[in-house]
């Protein structure tokens, strides 16, 4: 049957140039198998199989859009004349040079299927609040999330599965020695990261030191406050916070007379501290360094309505150029 001129489904007139004609004929002539020989194909069997098929990912949702994953490449927010202010380079995303060695697996899968770490308040950040953009929600399969996970773990050359470390229950000795590093005027710690209280993180430059447990490995965190510099380069995490003295990493700053005969790594101590740190030891931090009450309730979770109030106290200041 010949359709009439007037047929809706008929294939209209698109007006194609001659090179686009050209261009979309290749396009599908060349849409077939390809007839190389299997050993002319790339297909590796090792970890750079995963890192194959997280490209696809990454490249598919446009990451590099947002992120940095190597040294050297420029996001297309970087190359925004805003982001080129240095008031607010620390308002671009992070960087993911060693995202697989420094978060735990599970951890970056339930992020990635929901950045907002809420089931309530999704339109937010669930890391970095303070961020002007955040982490969109793209669904992604299941697949691709395993992708991506074995992705950054391959990227930083990781074991998997991940077994977790086993951090050391700290003493009450130490734990009052760790409390001192945490809160030295020498690495006041709570003045760029996020605390929870909503005036103090408008001006946080980094997460939420209650979610290191679940977020971080132990291993990666030492390494990031002995030298954030070779991680990370141009980030304003402040180096040499620790120097390496007789095979030991020491506090730069003051330390109290309890650190007198003191053999262990300073660093470890802290990472110790990090990970064992609750809401009530957070807060207390705070309110001793003569900052107002910091969140009383982990990221992510509901605020009972009793303790509302400390998270509206008017009173914490403070000052940008935390790390990521």
């Amino acid at each position: 049957m010949i359709k009439s001129e007037t047929e809706a489904l008929r294939m209209p007139n698109l007006h194609l140039t001659k090179d686009q004609v050209q261009a979309l004929t290749t396009f599908l002539l060349g849409s077939q198998e390809s007839g190389l020989p299997a050993s002319y194909q790339y297909h590796p069997q090792d970890t750079r199989h995963d890192i194959q098929e997280g490209w696809w990912i990454v490249t598919k949702y446009n990451c590099v859009g947002c992120h940095q994953f190597f040294p050297g490449q420029e996001s297309s927010l970087m190359k925004m004349k805003k982001y080129q202010d240095p008031d607010w380079k620390e308002q671009l995303p992070p960087k993911l040079y060693t995202e697989g060695a420094r978060t735990n697996p599970e951890w970056l899968r339930k992020f990635l299927s929901n950045p907002s770490l809420s089931d309530s308040d999704t339109n937010r950040n669930g890391v970095r609040s303070y961020l002007k953009v955040r982490m969109p929600t793209f669904s992604l399969s299941d697949d691709e999330l395993r992708k991506l996970v074995r992705f950054f773990a391959a990227l930083s050359q990781q074991p998997m599965p991940y077994i977790p470390e086993q951090v050391p229950v700290l003493s009450t000795k130490e734990t009052e020695m760790a409390r001192a590093l945490f809160s030295s005027t020498a690495a006041p710690c709570l003045k760029c990261h996020a605390t929870g209280d909503v005036q103090h993180d408008t001006h946080a430059t980094a997460p939420n030191f209650l979610l290191a447990k679940d977020r971080l490995k132990p291993d990666w965190v030492e390494r990031w406050i002995t030298d954030p510099q070779a991680i990370s380069p141009g980030t304003s995490m402040p180096s040499g916070l620790f120097n390496h003295v007789n095979g030991q990493w020491v506090f730069a700053g003051p330390t109290p007379p309890s650190f007198q005969g003191y053999d262990q790594d300073h660093t470890k101590l802290l990472v110790n501290y990090i990970f064992q740190l609750t809401p009530e030891e957070q807060r207390k931090v705070a309110a001793s360094m003569g900052k107002s009450q910091a969140s009383n309730v982990a990221p992510g979770k509901k605020r009972p309505a009793a303790t509302a109030s400390h998270h509206q106290s008017p009173t914490l200041g403070a000052g940008a150029g935390g790390s990521r």
